[in-house]
């Protein structure tokens, strides 16, 4: 059996090393520990990426898919992935939209269509929809088939949260008639 004091010396040593590391990538603040430029120096050797590796920003523009279904506009977006019907994360299926979606977006037929700042994503897609462009589909499992559509749209900020329901909005808007094999 191990000792008890060597297991709170072995923790205590993690947690310290760990404090230096998640300060050395903060941003300048209120806290200032010994030696925080060396720690810096030495986190920034170790692991170069920093936090940002891990996560996308949120103030990111996202793309979300949709398709014409009998005279709607459906959003067939499969995200977030921790959601029940993707198996809280277990299913990979999901994260093969935004390949597809990329995909899409790469090809020469993709003409955008910019949205009024006050239209509503049916709205955008409505106009969008008159200068639908004739497009195939590479994927090898294609969810875009038909009448398809990608909207472009732009989180609302977070200081702007009560001033509207929608949490984001709608900037562009490419339309196709896809194809698929």
């Amino acid at each position: 059996m191990v000792p008890r004091p060597w297991i709170t010396a072995v923790t205590a040593v993690w947690v310290v090393l760990s404090l230096y590391v998640a300060q050395s990538f903060l941003p300048r603040n209120a806290v200032s520990l010994p030696a925080q430029d060396a720690a810096r120096k030495a986190a920034a050797t170790v692991a170069p990426q920093g936090w940002a590796f891990f996560t996308k920003s949120a103030k990111s523009r996202q793309h979300v898919p949709y398709r014409l279904v009998d005279g709607e506009w459906k959003n067939i977006s499969r995200a977030p992935h921790s959601r029940p019907a993707n198996f809280f994360g277990f299913d990979r299926a999901p994260r093969s939209q935004g390949i597809e979606v990329a995909l899409m977006l790469h090809q020469r037929s993709t003409e955008w269509t910019g949205c009024e700042t006050t239209a509503t994503v049916d709205a955008c897609l409505a106009r969008g929809a008159k200068r639908a462009t004739e497009a195939t589909n590479p994927s090898p499992a294609p969810g875009l088939c038909g009448r398809a559509a990608v909207v472009e749209m732009r989180p609302t900020p977070w200081a702007w949260r009560h001033l509207t329901t929608e949490r984001h909005t709608a900037e562009r808007v490419a339309v196709w008639d896809v194809r698929c094999p």
